[in-house]
């Protein structure tokens, strides 16, 4: 599938009719784990009525923020616990250390939950095993958050992994990729918004390996490794 129109809207909206791929984006820092297995029964009606892939808001299961992804058929076809905490919740929570890369006919997807956006290693091995599009969903209070939380946080693992990387947050939303591969240079394929709906396109083929834009799969061994020992910590 060279190309993914996404739809990221509010929770349980009739999606655009064209949309391939919805992202809910929510209010709430999170689904509690006591309504947990209702919600995502509601979830995976959505996806099968609408026959689209569906990665809803983040989700407390076992003690951890999680994201997942269902697709057309109702299915949940990957899982992805929040490897770092914020500050807010560490008290609540425990994090995860393993990092998973979901296969599908859209390409190799990682669901980055939280403020898993801003550690660097955590994106680096994203990319190592493969991701091609990252799925930012995050929660910022509203005395914390500022724009620059946009630039430091997809707009430059953008830049810096050349992966398309679409931003969830109950402040924006947002699609970024490296600036060599958008109209106008911005970084940008859907600039920051707060509209109730957004629609964006991403074209995989433009991720084709180009000699302008860094090669992060360079001295991939050693990156992996340090990943993992980043993830430690």
């Amino acid at each position: 599938m060279s190309k993914t129109v996404v739809n990221i809207t509010a929770p349980f909206q009739k999606p655009r009719e064209i949309s391939q791929l919805v992202i809910f984006n929510d209010n709430e820092p999170f689904i509690s784990a006591d309504m947990a297995g209702k919600y995502l029964n509601i979830c995976r009606r959505y996806a099968l009525h609408y026959g689209v892939y569906l990665v809803p808001s983040r989700i407390v299961v076992d003690n951890n923020l999680h994201l997942c992804l269902f697709d057309p058929k109702g299915n949940i076809v990957g899982i992805q616990s929040a490897c770092r905490i914020n500050l807010s919740f560490r008290e609540k929570f425990e994090r995860g250390t393993d990092i998973n890369i979901i296969e599908t006919p859209m390409g190799k997807v990682f669901l980055c939950v939280d403020v898993d956006i801003y550690d660097p290693a955590i994106i680096r091995r994203a990319v190592m095993m493969g991701a091609q599009i990252i799925i930012s969903s995050q929660y910022i209070d509203s005395y914390q958050f500022h724009k620059g939380m946009i630039d430091s946080g997809i707009w430059n693992a953008a830049q810096t992994n050349k992966v398309l990387i679409i931003g969830c947050c109950n402040h924006f939303k947002a699609i970024a990729a490296p600036m060599d591969l958008t109209q106008d240079g911005s970084g940008y394929i859907l600039h920051p918004t707060n509209d109730f709906s957004a629609l964006g396109k991403l074209f995989l083929n433009k991720l084709d390996r180009d000699s302008n834009i860094p090669n992060v799969m360079q001295n991939k061994d050693f990156v992996l490794n340090f990943s993992r020992e980043m993830l430690r910590e």
